[in-house]
């Protein structure tokens, strides 16, 4: 039986870490947010994670054909709402934040 959620489409914004960490500025990260990535539940983040420069991180409660089950780039755009540009090769996928 499929759960149905209130949702949102997502952006770099609604997704951002609320706690951040860079090497500059180590500390905790906050919870990622809940996510809905091509109709597979998971939890997903917009920061730097520790690390440099800002990525998007997911991990998925089930195997994606393109991004498996966990997936990180630093090299994605979402300038549609929703809708995840990644790698040099332009792929996408459909994100929605859960809000319930």
């Amino acid at each position: 039986m499929e759960t149905k959620h209130n949702t949102v489409p997502a952006t770099e914004e609604n997704l951002r870490l609320a706690q951040d960490a860079t090497p500059f500025n180590p500390g905790g990260l906050s919870p990622p947010h809940s996510v809905i990535v091509d109709g597979i539940e998971g939890v997903a983040s917009v920061g730097s994670h520790g690390a440099y420069s800002e990525r998007i991180y997911v991990k998925l409660n089930q195997e994606h054909p393109d991004l498996g089950s966990e997936f990180g780039t630093k090299h994605f755009r979402i300038e549609t709402p929703g809708i995840v540009t990644w790698g040099h090769e332009g792929k996408t996928f459909r994100i929605l934040k859960i809000i319930d």
